[in-house]
């Protein structure tokens, strides 16, 4: 009887085995991939999914053009105080993995093109869902738009996604800097939203914004509600990563704007963020990114697993697999969403 029982765990742990190298070595289509990962609630890592991937995104920066690098445009950590505008073609091998980080090679061209130009790119895809990805404090140029281009490829949607590059100082010193830089790079965010909301008029809108740029967006959004065209406005999405808004502040001040302007709020929180503690440390910023002390009204009973930004020993951001907890504000009441996944956004 052991030894029936012997043989039928070892044929068990052979099979676990072959379908680890099989998951490791052959291509799996990304619905089934993103399904398995649903059904698995997270608990273990999703299988390797393998594609080719090619897509050409929008960039608006307000940051001081820098010099040419291998053909394409750059800028600099330092405020232009106007925008500029451009677009950004990636390529991303079958060998990456959906998930893993890009690096440069994935960015093959990034040009500047004048408005009207940026402007018609937009206007040809308002058929889809716009997605505008609004980095957190220090990113360069460069690290945002490989961010942008990783979500764009990551997502593995039908949707048209662009980048707001605010900006920041590219120093991890630079947090002071980067908060005083957001007043002005307000300015920009609101006029974007202004022309993508009267005359792009795209099928969804959609923000994702991170640690800093989550008050970006939250500064942006109390503006267009003072103005005399909020009733105009509105957002299907807004999700915020790690966002790095105090709690008093965002209750004060932003919380009635989001509700007015945006059809649902999702927060994802981290009790690992080192830059959100750091802040609390130094500043004195208790961050709604940060899962402690929320209000009563507050629903926190739902755990979710997100892809999200880590910092690493050497300093750079990458993809990580971490649990979070997940709040959702749905018009003027605070409720918890049954979603098993982020993409129901876009759905």
């Amino acid at each position: 009887m052991r030894k029936k029982a012997a043989h039928v765990l070892l044929l068990v742990l052979l099979c676990y085995v072959l379908g680890l190298v099989t998951a490791s070595y052959f291509p799996i289509p990304a619905h089934f991939g993103a399904v398995l990962t649903t059904l698995l609630q997270g608990k273990i890592r999703p299988f390797v999914v393998k594609r080719n991937f090619s897509e050409t995104i929008g960039y608006v920066t307000d940051r001081k053009a820098g010099p040419a690098l291998d053909g394409n445009v750059s800028y600099l950590g330092e405020y232009a105080g106007q925008p500029s505008y451009g677009l950004i073609t990636v390529q991303v091998p079958q060998h990456y993995p959906a998930g893993s980080p890009l690096d440069v090679t994935a960015i093959r061209k990034v040009e500047s093109i004048p408005y009207p130009a940026f402007l018609k790119f937009l206007q040809d895809q308002a058929a889809k869902p716009l997605v505008i990805w609004i980095h957190g404090y220090r990113l360069s140029f460069p690290a945002s738009t490989a961010y942008c281009a990783q979500i764009a490829r990551d997502l593995n949607i039908d949707a048209n996604v662009i980048t707001f590059d605010w900006a920041s100082s590219e120093s991890v010193l630079g947090y002071t800097h980067d908060l005083l830089q957001l007043p002005a790079s307000t300015k920009q965010l609101v006029e974007l939203l202004k022309t993508i909301n009267n005359e792009v008029k795209p099928q969804k809108i959609v923000i994702i914004a991170h640690s800093l740029g989550c008050r970006l967006v939250c500064l942006a959004l109390q503006q267009l509600r003072a103005g005399p065209d909020a009733g105009n406005l509105k957002l299907d999405q807004v999700v915020f990563l790690a966002p790095n808004v105090d709690r008093e502040e965002f209750d004060r001040n932003f919380r009635s704007e989001l509700e007015a302007l945006v059809n649902r709020l999702t927060i994802y929180v981290a009790s690992d963020d080192n830059i959100l503690l750091l802040g609390k440390l130094l500043y004195n910023i208790d961050s709604i990114g940060l899962p402690e002390q929320f209000s009563p009204d507050t629903n926190l009973d739902e755990i979710q697993t997100f892809l999200y930004y880590e910092n690493s020993f050497l300093g750079k951001l990458i993809w990580s697999m971490s649990h979070f907890r997940k709040k959702t504000f749905s018009g003027s009441i605070v409720s918890s969403s049954s979603d098993p996944s982020w993409k129901t956004c876009f759905g």
